[in-house]
């Protein structure tokens, strides 16, 4: 089967299908027929790869018919003639490459799939229907193209009538149905199918003659045939149109002259003909139709009675400009009006959360809202659903609604379609706690009460729920009834005894507070913190190397309930000089001593204290296969970022701890991210000429010096500094490039480093900023403000946005009350990004995504993504969640985060408009170290939109046109920020 987005491009696919009666209302009419298209070509659903065991071809198969069943499909369109070749015992066509690996090549113990599978589907009542593509021969390539016969295995009969086949532009091989000896050959194979299995139908598909839109204009060659052949047609497009005519007339009058009962249908690409070039056409604006492009008249097929059913592939959805899911239906319901032919609609389960398509396909009910509307049109006689692999993964829970639909009778254009069983998402069976309360997260089904201990809660809309409960010490058993069913969630609080209080009883140091407890070098000069906890009144010092520093007494401690008051106690030691020519000198392991009324404690730590001479030259040079290193504010991860060291920064090394440097700039990287040079000293650094420029969308100011000195950036609503550490300055005379977004630069020299002030042009007017080092000069490049159209259709032309869809892939995210069988937050962020990215485009901004499909991102690509685009704006959608101990109906609302000072004002503008656009409760906007948002190239701001652990907000998160809805709020948040800050 082939799936044709609208530009003429084709994506192979297969289909077939036929079915039962069921249901029959006075207002709506249901599906007699639900199938499903099991596709063996390039093995896409069957076998899943070539020559596997028979055996395992039984478990496949076995699986198709188990998943056919659970969906409440009756049918089961199975291809078994892909391209000339069968997935039977055929005394015509040789066994398949698709099944085998080799064509011609017997199946692993002459197993026959197709026998087999019409066993077990009929033992559960489902039909199968032999799917055929009755032309294509094989599946060369245009790059790679299959020329003549001798591609084809030894004994296949296409070799015999070698002048019946033609190599089609596209690559592959066809059978030319223009030559009678083609026909033959397809009705001939229909035929021994018909009679030596007992199938329920024949089903062609929509290959018939290829499109010249697929081979770039180049049309199919039967020249020699329509001379050899043409008889009275003096028309070679109406000639074609008649092979195609007989070659399905020949083959329903063979299927009917052998077994009456098996019904022969077609399903073709869904436009007939666009009503602008056949007034009988569909309003729609397609790139091929089979009329013209397929020499394939489906509506005659209709109109002479040529077949039972035609199933169309309306592979769009509902709402689609080009080609309306809704406009296809009504047109092939007026085709079918009135002749006997069956009216079934071929779904694109294939495209489901598909984010290469219409942003609708990332909507769960799209797939049921088609049906509903089948139901409604009254016309539709079934659905037959290609993309098995979507179904049988149920992807966003297809293959549950389906269950609910076709199984449950429930309403298709329902928010729930499927029959929902009692599922607790959290905290899970069996959970261990000390709190005293916990919040459990669930949902079933909305058409019937949920008790809890025999008492009815109360649900949202859809279903869900969450109760707030208390827990006694010891075991608790909650018992959930729900549609006759119990499901018992026990939860253990342990006791309540708080074993982290404290009670100082007796004269001692209080354990686990000495600080600091790792090993160190510091240079000379530098100053380390020594504290702990002691007995209030004590009189406590440090003894290190020969050394004593006194500590005093800084405050109490509340918490205590002892007979004695525990109080905190800090004192400062600087570094030493160390004498000779000894690079390291250790001071051993630092003793606390305390003295209280006349008793003496002391405490040896296993930490050891090391001084790093003065004398002692070494520095780092920030060297890593990132853009930049991160700076913190302290030794180890759990510290702030800082402004990021860039590749190259060069500074002295003051310190050393837990395989972090401390710069003397007094910023700490890891060891991993410089290198380090010993024994050299830096040259003075000085500043020797200050240079400005624009450079489109940054202005550029280089300070040329000799060392590559490590900088600090700061920011207030009105100005901007850059410190340039251990450096001697001068003063900026240059004139300012008229973009730029400040208006004045002053200098002046701070603690021995150069200090640049410039002065924004107007408030929040700072966007951020890129640093490198470049042919002796730090170039410092500010973030110059958007530039747009500002008026036309695309007034956002010229505004480059990154838009980051949190998680993905692996990384799913929060769950709703649903979990696993809900949606994650990955897929909520990714449709409202994708949503946001369609507005925005719309109106001619460029959009740069950092992932646009379930894939796993990590944080640091994502960023680099920033870094690199260097776009306007930079914002990462998400959604929150709580932990289970917190109430989660006193968790809502939407909140905005940022990292650099940069981002702030943006954080603000974006989250005002976001919360007055979509009435969402304000949950204000605040700093946060993220990964994401600690770029500086740009304002980078996160969203997150909501609580997926509150009920009613995960109601409104995964309801697609809300997503819609938030998404393009955002897109006009963007586009409002974009207005109020262009230059």
């Amino acid at each position: 089967m082939a799936i044709l987005p609208i530009a003429g491009y084709r994506l192979l696919a297969d289909k077939n299908f036929e079915g039962n009666v069921s249901n029959a209302q006075t207002i709506t009419k249901n599906e007699d027929l639900r199938g499903v298209w099991i596709a063996s070509v390039s093995n896409i659903d069957f076998p899943s790869k070539p020559g596997i065991s028979s055996e395992n071809q039984k478990k496949e198969l076995d699986e198709i018919v188990k998943n056919t069943k659970y969906m409440g499909l009756n049918a089961i369109f199975f291809q078994v003639r892909p391209t000339g070749d069968a997935l039977y015992k055929s005394s015509i066509f040789p066994w398949s490459k698709y099944l085998t690996g080799k064509q011609g090549k017997a199946n692993d113990n002459g197993f026959d799939p197709l026998a087999y599978i019409i066993q077990q589907a009929h033992k559960e009542g489902i039909q199968v229907h032999a799917w055929i593509n009755p032309l294509r021969l094989s599946m060369g390539t245009a790059s790679k193209p299959d020329k003549d016969v001798n591609v084809l295995s030894a004994d296949h009969p296409a070799r015999k009538i070698p002048e019946a086949v033609v190599a089609a532009p596209t690559g592959q091989l066809y059978l030319d149905p223009g030559n009678p000896a083609a026909i033959k050959l397809i009705t001939d194979g229909v035929a021994e199918i018909v009679k030596k299995y007992d199938v329920d139908g024949i089903h062609f598909d929509d290959y018939f003659y290829p499109s010249k839109s697929d081979s770039n204009g180049v049309d199919f060659n039967d020249s020699a045939t329509y001379k050899k052949y043409k008889g009275s047609f003096n028309n070679k497009d109406d000639w074609r149109r008649n092979n195609i005519n007989t070659l399905v007339k020949s083959t329903y009058d063979t299927v009917k002259s052998i077994k009456q009962s098996v019904q022969f249908g077609i399903s073709p690409f869904a436009i007939w003909s666009n009503k602008d070039r056949n007034v009988e056409g569909s309003n729609t604006q397609g790139g091929i139709s089979t009329y013209y492009d397929h020499y394939a008249d489906s509506k005659k097929w209709v109109k002479e009675g040529y077949i039972d059913y035609i199933a169309p592939q309306i592979y769009w959805n509902i709402g689609f400009k080009v080609a309306d899911y809704t406009v296809l239906v009504n047109w092939w319901k007026e085709v079918c009006r009135d002749t006997n032919v069956k009216l079934y609609v071929g779904h694109a389960a294939y495209k489901i959360n598909d984010t290469s398509q219409s942003n609708d396909w990332l909507d769960p009910l799209q797939i049921p809202k088609q049906i509903e509307y089948n139901r409604k049109s009254n016309a539709v006689d079934g659905s037959i659903f290609y993309g098995y692999s979507k179904l049988k993964d149920n992807t966003l829970g297809i293959k549950d609604k389906l269950r609910g639909i076709f199984v449950y009778d429930r309403d298709p254009g329902s928010a729930v379609p499927e029959d929902r069983q009692l599922y607790i998402a959290s905290p899970s069976n069996g959970y261990k706690t000390s709190a005293s309360k916990v919040s459990i997260l669930g949902g079933g089904d909305p058409k019937q009460p949920i008790y809890l201990n025999g008492k009815k809660i109360e649900i949202t809309n859809n279903g869900y729920f969450t109760i707030y409960t208390d827990l006694k010490v010891g075991e608790n058993k909650l018992v959930f009834t729900h549609k006759g069913k119990e499901t018992v969630l026990k939860i253990t609080r342990n006791s309540s005894t708080n074993s982290s209080t404290y009670k100082m009883s007796k004269v001692e140091f209080r354990s686990g507070y000495f600080s600091p407890t790792q090993s160190m070098t510091m240079q000379t000069g530098q100053k380390i913190t020594f504290s702990c906890q002691a007995p209030a009144g004590s009189k406590v010092w440090v003894e290190i190397g020969g050394y004593k520093t006194e500590l005093k007494q800084t405050a109490t401690v509340d918490e205590n309930k002892g007979t004695l008051t525990p109080a905190k106690y800090s004192g400062t030691f600087t570094m030493p000089q160390v004498s000779g020519k000894e690079r390291i000198k250790s001071l051993g392991k630092p003793v606390f001593v305390m003295e209280y009324k006349g008793k003496k404690i002391t405490s040896k730590q296993s930490n050891t204290i090391s001084i790093q001479s003065s004398k002692y030259y070494k520095y780092a040079v920030a060297s890593t296969k990132d853009a930049e290193a991160v700076a913190r504010s302290g030794p180890s991860t759990d510290y702030s970022r800082i402004t990021p060291l860039i590749n190259g920064a060069t500074d002295y090394i003051v310190g050393q701890q837990n395989d972090f440097y401390l710069l003397k700039s007094g910023v700490w990287t890891a060891a991993s991210n410089v290198k380090v040079i010993n024994d050299k000293a830096l040259s003075a650094n000085k500043i020797s000429a200050v240079t400005l420029k624009s450079n489109g969308s940054y202005t550029d100011i280089s300070f040329k010096m000799p060392v590559n000195a490590v900088f600090g950036v700061e920011a207030d609503s009105k100005t901007l500094k850059l410190t340039i550490y251990n450096t001697s300055g001068m003063n900026v005379s240059k004139s300012i490039p008229s973009g730029a977004p400040f208006s004045a630069v002053k200098y002046k020299a701070v603690n021995g480093g150069a200090q640049y002030t410039f002065e924004l042009k107007s408030t929040n007017n700072y966007f951020g900023y890129y640093a490198e080092y470049k042919n002796g000069s730090l170039v410092f490049s500010i973030k110059n403000a958007p530039k747009i159209s500002g008026s036309g259709s695309k007034p956002l032309t010229g505004l480059k946005v990154v838009l980051d869809a949190g998680h993905g892939g692996s990384e799913s995210g929060a769950t709703g009350p649903m979990g696993k069988y809900g949606l994650y937050e990955k897929h909520i962020n990714l449709a409202i990004t994708l949503n946001a990215r369609k507005y925005l485009q719309s109106l001619g901004a460029t959009v740069i995504m950092t992932r646009t499909s379930d894939k796993t991102v990590s944080l640091n690509d994502r960023a680099s993504i920033i870094r690199k685009e260097k776009p306007d704006i930079a914002v990462s959608i998400h959604n929150n969640s709580m932990d289970v101990t917190a109430d989660y109906t006193k968790h809502t609302g939407l909140l905005v985060l940022y990292s650099k000072d940069s981002s702030k004002a943006a954080a603000g503008y974006i989250k005002d408009q976001l919360v007055t656009d979509l009435k969402r409760r304000d949950d204000g906007y605040r700093w946060q170290s993220l990964s994401v948002c600690t770029v500086t190239q740009s304002p980078a701001i996160l969203i997150e939109g909501g609580f997926m652990s509150n009920p009613a907000e995960y109601e409104w998160l995964a309801d697609y046109n809300n997503q819609v809805k938030i998404g393009n709020s955002i897109g006009k948040a963007i586009e409002k920020w974009a207005y109020t800050n262009a230059r």
